[in-house]
C-alpha cells in the first residue's frame, strides 16, 4: 500500500526529527549542539502544518472545528507533559538524560506513525471524510431565558 504525500512526508520529517534528536546525545561543543537544535526545530512546523492537513482530509466538514480543537488541545497537553517529564529527567539524569527522553518520544512518534499509517490511509472502498453520525447533524438547542 503506497502512503498518500501528506502521510509520507509525515513519516520522512519524523525520521528526520528522530535520527537528529539522537544527535543531541553526541554534540561535543555548543555549536555542535546549536546545529542539531537548529535542525530539529525545522522539524516542527512542518509536522504541526501537516497533522493540520491530515485532520481536514480525514474529519467532516461538520467536525473539522471540534477536531482542530482537539488538535490544539492535544499539542498543549503534550507541550506542558513533556516540559515536567524533561525537567524531571533533567533534575535526575542530567542533560544528557534529557536529551535522551526527548530521543526517545521522537522514536515513538515515528514509529507510531509508521505503524498508524493504515488507519491515515484508508482501504480501497472506504470513503473518507466518512459522513457525520445523526448526533453531527442535530441542531444546538438553546434554553428559553425569557421565561
Amino acid at each position: 500500500m503506497t502512503a498518500t504525500p501528506p502521510v509520507q512526508l509525515l513519516i520522512a520529517t519524523g525520521g528526520v526529527l528522530m535520527l537528529a534528536t539522537w544527535l543531541l546525545l553526541t554534540a561535543g561543543s555548543p555549536l555542535q549542539l546549536a546545529g542539531v537544535a537548529v535542525l530539529t526545530g525545522a522539524t516542527i512546523p512542518p509536522l504541526v502544518a501537516l497533522f493540520s492537513q491530515l485532520a481536514e482530509s480525514t474529519v467532516h466538514p461538520s467536525v473539522l472545528t471540534q477536531a482542530f480543537s482537539w488538535l490544539g488541545s492535544a499539542s498543549a497537553a503534550g507541550s506542558a507533559s513533556a516540559a515536567a517529564a524533561s525537567g524531571w529527567t533533567i533534575d535526575a539524569l542530567g542533560p544528557r538524560g534529557g536529551f535522551a527522553l526527548t530521543a526517545t518520544a521522537a522514536t515513538a512518534m515515528t514509529l507510531q506513525s509508521l505503524a498508524d499509517r493504515r488507519l491515515v490511509h484508508p482501504p480501497k472502498g472506504r470513503s473518507t471524510p466518512t459522513e457525520p453520525t445523526p448526533h453531527d447533524r442535530r441542531p444546538v438547542r438553546t434554553r428559553n431565558r425569557s421565561r
